[in-house]
Formats: C-alpha cells, structure tokens, sequence
C-alpha cells in the first residue's frame, strides 16, 4: 500500500519519491513482505502482456519479485531494478533476476524492453525522470505499465488504526483516515502525478486507467502479518508495532475474526510513441 498522508493528498504536498528512508525501508523483513503481500490479478497481467509489442519486460522496484514472478509465468523474460539489496537479494532466491538501484539512477547499457511495469511501486519513482527514463528504455510502441493495489480497508481497521497512530506515532505519514470514503477516491492525486508525470516527456501517447475488481478474506492473523509491511509502518518500533497490531486485531476480532478486503488494482499506462 502506498503511503498517504494530508501533505499527499493534493497537489502542492510534498511527493512520496522524496521519502527515501521510507521507499527503502521495505526490506526490514523481506520474507514477510513476499509471504503477506497479495499477488495481482491475472487478468491485470495478461492485459499488459498482450498490449505489449513482446515480451521482454522491465519491472521497476521488483522488491521481492512478486509481480516479477508473475509475469514470468505468463511467458516472459523479466530484469527487475530494484534500490534495496535485501529485497533483491530474496528476489534472486525465487528465481528472478534483479540489478540493484534506483530507477532514475540505472544504467541500461543500451538494453531496450517491450514493457515496463512497477508493482505497487512507480510513487517511489520521480514522476517525470522515471517516465523519461521508460521511454529511454521502451522499444517503439512499448508499453509504460504502473500499477498499483488499491484495499478498500473496513472502517473498524481503519478507525482502529487511526487512534493508535495518532495516539503514539502522530508523525508518522501512513493516515489510514484518508481512506475512510472510497479508496480508489484517495488515490487519485497519486494518479494524477503519475499520468502528468508520463505526459510531460511528451514520449507516450495519452495515459489510460485500467481497473481490476477482486477481493481477498483475510484471517487476522493474515491481515497482522501483512500490515507491517505497509509504507510509513515499517519504521515504527516494536513497542508501537506491538501496539498497533494488538488494536488492529481487536477491531477484526470484532468482525468476526476475518475481515473481507475489496481490492481495485490500478494501471496507468500508455505506449511509447514511434517518433521519440
């Protein structure tokens, strides 16, 4: 999940790709993070791959190489960059192959891809150095595919969740209460950074939404594995984790010991035009 904060959710607030301790952050425990965090539909992945021009796919921030994975089992050849070793180096445990840095810093050496894609992770990406960066590496007509997982989380988690971190971690830039109306609401300004971001390379064609409904029933004990994961969560310390997670488990004890998360997973996507 994203981090959102109130400096998040408009324009002029401060761009999570700045938040470098945070965008790295994610592999303080990479093996819980591969084991929690859901994989994406597989009708998101077969739509990319079949608007893609081939096969050969960049993932940009592969973390531990989940969508990596998936994409391999769909038929293609996939090299993930990704900025923090531990994370890369559970990624090449499974198989994928991972070169580490960051996106706007990595040298291609002259390879071109037919897509590139982030999983739940373009927004730890500069919106326009990384899109220049895509065009740089896309074949003519390939395919620039962001997308992002987008968890309609219940309102007990998510009050739950709100009082105990305004309580012990007010600083902290995870504010679950923005998603307290529909999430995929809550998201679009991160959206909106993404699409004018790829605009203004002036290298893509028009930027286009691609939504994929599921859900997931999450047990709590699923659902407390997972939320240490989140971004602006993952720097708490134990003690306040200790606290959070205990909260957290209360509020789904209450819906019955399991909690049912509507998903919308999100592309933003458009090709790389013939003439850049």
């Amino acid at each position: 999940m994203p981090t959102l904060s109130q400096g998040q959710s408009n324009e002029s607030g401060p761009e999570p790709h700045r938040h470098r301790q945070t965008a790295e952050s994610f592999g303080v425990d990479a093996e819980r993070y591969d084991r929690a965090r859901p994989p994406y539909p597989e009708a998101l992945v077969d739509r990319i791959v079949a608007a893609s021009p081939g096969r050969h796919v960049l993932d940009v921030g592969a973390g531990t190489g989940i969508e990596a994975r998936q994409f391999q089992a769909a038929g293609c050849t996939v090299l993930g960059v990704e900025p923090d070793e531990r994370m890369a180096a559970f990624a090449r445990r499974t198989h994928v192959e991972v070169e580490v840095a960051r996106f706007e810093d990595w040298q291609p050496a002259g390879r071109h891809f037919d897509a590139v894609i982030a999983g739940t992770a373009w927004h730890w990406v500069d919106p326009v150095a990384g899109a220049a960066k895509a065009a740089q590496v896309l074949r003519p007509g390939g395919r620039l595919a962001p997308f992002h997982h987008v968890p309609q989380l219940p309102a007990e988690v998510i009050d739950a969740l709100a009082e105990t971190l305004r309580r012990l971690a007010p600083d902290s830039p995870f504010d679950p209460g923005l998603l307290r109306g529909p999430a995929v609401d809550a998201y679009q300004p991160l959206f909106a950074r993404i699409t004018d971001g790829i605009r203004q390379t002036g290298r893509f064609s028009e930027p286009e939404q691609w939504r994929f409904a599921w859900e997931r029933t999450y047990s709590r004990e699923e659902w407390l594995d997972q939320l240490p994961t989140f971004g602006g969560l993952t720097q708490l310390p134990a003690e306040t984790m200790a606290e959070v997670l205990d909260s957290v488990g209360t509020a789904i004890d209450m819906l019955g010991g399991h909690a049912t998360m509507p998903y919308t997973s999100v592309v933003i996507t458009s090709t790389r035009s013939p003439a850049a």
